[in-house]
Protein backbone atom coordinates (compact mmCIF):
# COMPACT_ATOMS: atom_id res chain seq x y z
CA UNK A 1 0.00 0.00 0.00
CA UNK A 2 1.55 3.20 -1.12
CA UNK A 3 1.47 5.92 1.71
CA UNK A 4 0.40 9.73 1.43
CA UNK A 5 1.78 11.17 3.78
CA UNK A 6 0.82 14.93 4.08
CA UNK A 7 1.03 17.69 6.82
CA UNK A 8 -1.34 20.01 8.41
CA UNK A 9 1.19 23.01 7.23
CA UNK A 10 2.29 21.96 4.21
CA UNK A 11 1.03 23.17 0.84
CA UNK A 12 -0.21 21.05 -2.15
CA UNK A 13 1.07 20.46 -5.43
CA UNK A 14 -0.03 22.01 -8.24
CA UNK A 15 -2.80 19.36 -10.00
CA UNK A 16 -4.07 19.66 -13.31
CA UNK A 17 -7.49 17.85 -14.28
CA UNK A 18 -8.12 16.06 -17.42
CA UNK A 19 -11.21 14.67 -18.79
CA UNK A 20 -14.65 14.05 -16.88
CA UNK A 21 -17.59 11.83 -16.13
CA UNK A 22 -20.66 13.31 -17.27
CA UNK A 23 -23.65 11.96 -14.86
CA UNK A 24 -26.05 9.40 -16.41
CA UNK A 25 -29.54 10.14 -16.33
CA UNK A 26 -31.65 13.53 -16.38
CA UNK A 27 -27.97 14.69 -16.12
CA UNK A 28 -26.56 12.67 -19.14
CA UNK A 29 -25.62 9.49 -20.48
CA UNK A 30 -21.90 8.02 -19.54
CA UNK A 31 -20.11 10.20 -22.11
CA UNK A 32 -16.59 11.81 -21.25
CA UNK A 33 -16.31 15.76 -21.54
CA UNK A 34 -13.68 18.06 -20.87
CA UNK A 35 -14.75 20.49 -18.31
CA UNK A 36 -17.61 19.08 -16.84
CA UNK A 37 -17.94 17.92 -13.36
CA UNK A 38 -17.67 14.58 -12.20
CA UNK A 39 -19.17 12.24 -9.76
CA UNK A 40 -19.17 8.44 -8.73
CA UNK A 41 -22.09 5.91 -8.44
CA UNK A 42 -23.32 6.85 -4.99
CA UNK A 43 -23.25 10.61 -6.15
CA UNK A 44 -25.11 9.78 -9.24
CA UNK A 45 -27.67 7.89 -7.14
CA UNK A 46 -28.32 10.80 -4.72
CA UNK A 47 -28.84 13.05 -7.88
CA UNK A 48 -31.11 10.41 -9.89
CA UNK A 49 -32.94 10.98 -6.38
CA UNK A 50 -33.35 14.57 -6.06
CA UNK A 51 -34.34 14.49 -9.97
CA UNK A 52 -37.52 12.31 -9.50
CA UNK A 53 -39.11 15.55 -7.58
CA UNK A 54 -37.36 18.46 -8.70
CA UNK A 55 -35.51 19.92 -11.55
CA UNK A 56 -34.12 22.89 -10.15
CA UNK A 57 -30.87 21.81 -8.25
CA UNK A 58 -27.98 23.49 -7.54
CA UNK A 59 -24.37 21.65 -5.49
CA UNK A 60 -22.47 24.48 -4.06
CA UNK A 61 -19.14 25.27 -2.43
CA UNK A 62 -16.46 22.78 -1.62
CA UNK A 63 -18.08 19.90 -3.43
CA UNK A 64 -18.23 22.17 -6.31
CA UNK A 65 -14.43 22.61 -5.95
CA UNK A 66 -14.14 19.26 -5.27
CA UNK A 67 -15.49 17.70 -8.56
CA UNK A 68 -13.68 18.59 -11.08
CA UNK A 69 -11.64 15.75 -10.23
CA UNK A 70 -12.19 11.89 -10.27
CA UNK A 71 -12.20 9.84 -6.90
CA UNK A 72 -11.88 13.35 -4.35
CA UNK A 73 -13.87 12.78 -1.40
CA UNK A 74 -15.72 16.24 -1.01
CA UNK A 75 -19.31 15.03 -0.56
CA UNK A 76 -21.89 17.14 -2.58
CA UNK A 77 -24.42 19.77 -0.68
CA UNK A 78 -27.31 20.37 -2.31
CA UNK A 79 -30.12 22.30 -2.32
CA UNK A 80 -33.12 21.76 -4.27
CA UNK A 81 -36.08 23.79 -4.97
CA UNK A 82 -39.03 21.84 -3.90
CA UNK A 83 -42.79 23.28 -4.98
CA UNK A 84 -44.50 19.33 -3.44
CA UNK A 85 -43.13 18.64 -0.17
CA UNK A 86 -45.46 15.69 0.12
CA UNK A 87 -43.56 14.28 -3.67
CA UNK A 88 -40.45 14.85 -1.85
CA UNK A 89 -42.18 12.77 1.76
CA UNK A 90 -43.23 10.02 -0.82
CA UNK A 91 -39.09 9.88 -2.52
CA UNK A 92 -38.01 9.30 0.50
CA UNK A 93 -39.80 6.02 1.27
CA UNK A 94 -38.05 5.25 -1.89
CA UNK A 95 -34.46 6.54 -1.07
CA UNK A 96 -31.34 4.14 -2.75
CA UNK A 97 -29.46 5.30 0.71
CA UNK A 98 -29.84 2.33 3.44
CA UNK A 99 -28.90 4.63 6.35
CA UNK A 100 -29.76 8.34 5.95
CA UNK A 101 -30.42 11.03 8.69
CA UNK A 102 -33.72 13.20 7.89
CA UNK A 103 -34.86 16.30 9.97
CA UNK A 104 -37.39 18.82 8.55
CA UNK A 105 -36.21 19.34 5.23
CA UNK A 106 -32.88 18.21 5.75
CA UNK A 107 -31.35 14.52 4.11
CA UNK A 108 -27.53 13.37 5.12
CA UNK A 109 -25.54 10.53 4.96
CA UNK A 110 -21.75 9.47 4.58
CA UNK A 111 -20.63 7.04 2.21
CA UNK A 112 -16.87 5.91 1.86
CA UNK A 113 -16.07 8.77 3.73
CA UNK A 114 -17.84 11.52 2.10
CA UNK A 115 -20.62 13.11 3.30
CA UNK A 116 -23.55 14.45 1.49
CA UNK A 117 -26.38 16.74 2.36
CA UNK A 118 -29.51 17.63 0.67
CA UNK A 119 -31.75 20.65 1.58
CA UNK A 120 -35.17 20.98 0.25
CA UNK A 121 -36.28 24.54 0.16
CA UNK A 122 -39.33 26.00 -0.89
CA UNK A 123 -38.29 28.59 -4.06
CA UNK A 124 -38.47 31.89 -1.84
CA UNK A 125 -35.87 29.79 0.14
CA UNK A 126 -34.07 28.41 -2.51
CA UNK A 127 -33.94 32.14 -3.72
CA UNK A 128 -32.73 33.66 -1.11
CA UNK A 129 -29.65 30.93 -0.24
CA UNK A 130 -28.70 31.44 -3.93
CA UNK A 131 -28.38 35.14 -3.31
CA UNK A 132 -26.55 35.09 0.04
CA UNK A 133 -23.96 32.53 -1.88
CA UNK A 134 -22.84 35.17 -3.84
CA UNK A 135 -21.59 37.88 -1.33
CA UNK A 136 -17.81 37.92 -0.77
CA UNK A 137 -19.22 38.75 3.47
CA UNK A 138 -21.16 35.24 3.69
CA UNK A 139 -18.27 33.62 2.15
CA UNK A 140 -14.55 33.21 4.41
CA UNK A 141 -13.12 30.90 0.93
CA UNK A 142 -13.85 32.15 -2.29
CA UNK A 143 -15.25 28.54 -3.11
CA UNK A 144 -17.65 28.63 -0.42
CA UNK A 145 -19.73 31.27 -3.21
CA UNK A 146 -19.35 28.10 -6.11
CA UNK A 147 -22.82 26.64 -7.12
CA UNK A 148 -23.22 24.54 -10.22
CA UNK A 149 -26.44 23.51 -11.63
CA UNK A 150 -26.15 19.83 -12.74
CA UNK A 151 -29.09 19.94 -15.22
CA UNK A 152 -28.27 23.01 -17.28
CA UNK A 153 -24.26 22.47 -16.71
CA UNK A 154 -23.86 26.12 -15.48
CA UNK A 155 -21.52 27.11 -13.30
CA UNK A 156 -21.60 30.13 -10.74
CA UNK A 157 -17.76 31.79 -9.72
CA UNK A 158 -18.50 34.84 -8.56
CA UNK A 159 -15.39 35.34 -5.86
CA UNK A 160 -13.15 33.68 -8.76
CA UNK A 161 -12.46 30.73 -6.81
CA UNK A 162 -11.40 28.47 -10.00
CA UNK A 163 -8.99 30.89 -11.74
CA UNK A 164 -5.92 30.37 -9.78
CA UNK A 165 -6.40 26.48 -9.13
CA UNK A 166 -5.64 26.90 -5.64
CA UNK A 167 -7.61 27.57 -2.17
CA UNK A 168 -8.18 31.15 -1.51
CA UNK A 169 -8.99 33.15 1.77
CA UNK A 170 -11.15 35.93 1.57
CA UNK A 171 -12.04 36.28 5.15
CA UNK A 172 -9.76 35.48 8.49
CA UNK A 173 -11.54 35.29 11.75
CA UNK A 174 -10.23 37.02 14.28
CA UNK A 175 -10.69 35.00 17.38
CA UNK A 176 -8.26 31.81 17.82
CA UNK A 177 -10.87 28.98 18.05
CA UNK A 178 -12.96 30.48 14.89
CA UNK A 179 -9.79 30.60 12.78
CA UNK A 180 -8.49 27.09 13.54
CA UNK A 181 -12.00 26.24 13.13
CA UNK A 182 -11.15 27.80 9.52
CA UNK A 183 -7.78 26.34 8.88
CA UNK A 184 -9.20 22.70 9.99
CA UNK A 185 -11.57 23.12 7.24
CA UNK A 186 -9.23 24.88 4.67
CA UNK A 187 -7.14 22.44 4.91
CA UNK A 188 -10.03 19.57 5.19
CA UNK A 189 -11.46 20.77 2.19
CA UNK A 190 -8.04 21.04 0.26
CA UNK A 191 -7.11 17.55 0.68
CA UNK A 192 -10.65 16.32 -0.09
CA UNK A 193 -10.82 18.65 -3.13
CA UNK A 194 -7.32 17.38 -4.64
CA UNK A 195 -6.01 21.52 -5.02
CA UNK A 196 -3.13 23.03 -3.06
CA UNK A 197 -3.69 25.36 -0.90
CA UNK A 198 -2.84 29.41 -1.46
CA UNK A 199 0.24 30.40 -0.42
CA UNK A 200 -1.48 33.55 1.59
CA UNK A 201 -3.42 30.76 3.43
CA UNK A 202 -0.65 28.31 4.23
CA UNK A 203 0.81 31.52 5.61
CA UNK A 204 -1.46 32.37 7.89
CA UNK A 205 -1.99 29.15 9.24
CA UNK A 206 1.19 28.18 10.32
CA UNK A 207 1.37 31.47 12.08
CA UNK A 208 -1.97 30.46 13.44
CA UNK A 209 -0.54 27.59 15.03
CA UNK A 210 2.77 28.15 15.96
CA UNK A 211 1.93 29.61 19.54
CA UNK A 212 1.40 27.41 22.77
CA UNK A 213 -1.75 28.55 24.54
CA UNK A 214 -2.22 28.98 28.42
CA UNK A 215 -4.24 26.22 30.36
CA UNK A 216 -6.58 29.73 30.83
CA UNK A 217 -7.38 29.89 27.25
CA UNK A 218 -7.14 26.06 25.97
CA UNK A 219 -10.85 25.17 26.87
CA UNK A 220 -12.56 26.98 23.74
CA UNK A 221 -9.62 26.10 21.28
CA UNK A 222 -9.70 22.05 21.88
CA UNK A 223 -13.41 22.76 21.64
CA UNK A 224 -13.31 23.81 18.30
CA UNK A 225 -10.27 21.71 17.38
CA UNK A 226 -12.99 18.57 18.35
CA UNK A 227 -15.80 20.24 16.55
CA UNK A 228 -13.75 20.16 13.33
CA UNK A 229 -12.15 16.56 13.74
CA UNK A 230 -14.55 14.09 12.75
CA UNK A 231 -14.83 16.61 9.20
CA UNK A 232 -10.94 16.94 9.23
CA UNK A 233 -10.02 13.24 9.59
CA UNK A 234 -12.94 12.62 7.17
CA UNK A 235 -11.77 14.64 4.31
CA UNK A 236 -8.11 15.30 5.28
CA UNK A 237 -6.77 12.13 6.61
CA UNK A 238 -5.12 10.69 9.86
CA UNK A 239 -1.37 11.79 9.14
CA UNK A 240 -2.79 15.73 8.95
CA UNK A 241 -4.67 14.85 12.24
CA UNK A 242 -1.36 14.10 13.77
CA UNK A 243 0.35 16.97 12.12
CA UNK A 244 -2.02 19.11 13.54
CA UNK A 245 -1.65 17.66 17.21
CA UNK A 246 1.63 18.16 16.83
CA UNK A 247 1.37 21.93 16.29
CA UNK A 248 2.10 23.67 19.57
CA UNK A 249 -1.65 25.51 19.88
CA UNK A 250 -3.42 22.13 18.89
CA UNK A 251 -1.13 20.57 21.47
CA UNK A 252 -0.96 22.59 24.24
CA UNK A 253 -4.34 22.98 24.32
CA UNK A 254 -5.52 19.33 24.13
CA UNK A 255 -3.21 18.87 27.18
CA UNK A 256 -4.64 21.56 28.80
CA UNK A 257 -8.34 20.52 27.83
CA UNK A 258 -8.59 16.86 28.46
CA UNK A 259 -5.24 16.03 29.96
CA UNK A 260 -3.51 14.20 26.71
CA UNK A 261 -0.31 15.16 25.13
CA UNK A 262 0.14 14.51 21.60
CA UNK A 263 1.97 11.92 21.73
CA UNK A 264 -0.55 10.17 23.85
CA UNK A 265 -2.90 10.66 22.28
CA UNK A 266 -1.68 9.88 18.55
CA UNK A 267 -0.28 6.07 20.25
CA UNK A 268 -3.77 5.53 21.54
CA UNK A 269 -5.24 5.92 18.15
CA UNK A 270 -2.75 3.63 16.60
CA UNK A 271 -3.34 1.07 19.28
CA UNK A 272 -7.27 1.36 18.84
CA UNK A 273 -6.77 1.28 15.21
CA UNK A 274 -4.59 -2.15 15.59
CA UNK A 275 -7.66 -3.66 17.69
CA UNK A 276 -10.23 -3.10 15.47
CA UNK A 277 -8.29 -3.17 11.80
CA UNK A 278 -10.78 -1.05 9.76
CA UNK A 279 -14.15 -2.10 11.36
CA UNK A 280 -14.94 1.84 12.11
CA UNK A 281 -13.84 4.80 10.49
CA UNK A 282 -10.68 7.07 11.62
CA UNK A 283 -12.90 9.74 12.56
CA UNK A 284 -14.45 7.98 14.96
CA UNK A 285 -11.43 6.62 16.41
CA UNK A 286 -10.18 10.06 16.62
CA UNK A 287 -13.19 10.76 18.53
CA UNK A 288 -13.15 7.79 21.37
CA UNK A 289 -9.77 8.69 21.34
CA UNK A 290 -10.19 12.48 22.48
CA UNK A 291 -13.74 12.12 24.31
CA UNK A 292 -13.73 8.79 25.67
CA UNK A 293 -12.44 9.74 29.31
CA UNK A 294 -14.34 13.20 29.29
CA UNK A 295 -17.70 11.64 28.02
CA UNK A 296 -17.83 9.54 31.19
CA UNK A 297 -17.03 13.00 33.12
CA UNK A 298 -18.74 16.07 31.51
CA UNK A 299 -20.40 16.25 27.87
CA UNK A 300 -20.94 19.87 28.42
CA UNK A 301 -19.37 22.35 26.24
CA UNK A 302 -18.33 19.19 23.80
CA UNK A 303 -20.71 17.58 22.57
CA UNK A 304 -24.54 19.15 22.07
CA UNK A 305 -27.51 18.16 19.67
CA UNK A 306 -27.00 20.94 17.06
CA UNK A 307 -23.45 19.29 16.73
CA UNK A 308 -24.81 15.58 15.98
CA UNK A 309 -26.66 16.79 13.20
CA UNK A 310 -23.89 17.15 11.23
CA UNK A 311 -23.09 15.10 8.86
CA UNK A 312 -19.44 14.09 9.85
CA UNK A 313 -20.24 14.16 13.48
CA UNK A 314 -23.01 12.09 13.74
CA UNK A 315 -20.97 9.33 12.04
CA UNK A 316 -17.80 9.61 13.86
CA UNK A 317 -19.52 9.80 17.13
CA UNK A 318 -21.81 6.76 16.30
CA UNK A 319 -18.59 4.79 15.48
CA UNK A 320 -16.87 5.93 18.56
CA UNK A 321 -19.98 4.69 21.15
CA UNK A 322 -19.52 1.51 19.41
CA UNK A 323 -15.90 1.38 20.11
CA UNK A 324 -16.59 1.93 23.62
CA UNK A 325 -19.33 -0.70 23.76
CA UNK A 326 -16.94 -2.72 22.41
CA UNK A 327 -14.03 -2.12 25.08
CA UNK A 328 -17.48 -3.13 27.55
CA UNK A 329 -17.09 -7.18 26.24
CA UNK A 330 -15.46 -9.86 28.11
CA UNK A 331 -13.20 -10.23 25.40
CA UNK A 332 -11.70 -6.47 25.28
CA UNK A 333 -12.39 -5.14 28.53
CA UNK A 334 -9.20 -5.76 29.52
CA UNK A 335 -7.20 -3.30 26.77
CA UNK A 336 -9.52 -0.46 26.97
Amino acid sequence: MISDRRSFLRVGSLLVCGNFLLPRSLFALGEKTAGVLSFDATELKLLDFVSSYSSVVRLTGASVLGHFKAETNCGLRVLVQVTDFVKVADALLHTPFTKFYAKENSISFVAQSAGHVIENLSAPDFARRLAALGGKDNAVFAHDALSYDPIEKQLDDPLGALGPNELRLINRPAKTPEALAVAMRGTGEARAAAVPEGEDFAKWKAQLVRSSVTAKAAYPIAASFVRQLPAFAAMAGTEDVKSALGTNLISSAVKAALGMTAKQAIGEFDRVREIFGQSYSDAGVWLYVLLGKQVKKDTRGWIDAALLEDVYWREAFDSASKIEAAFESPELKSQA
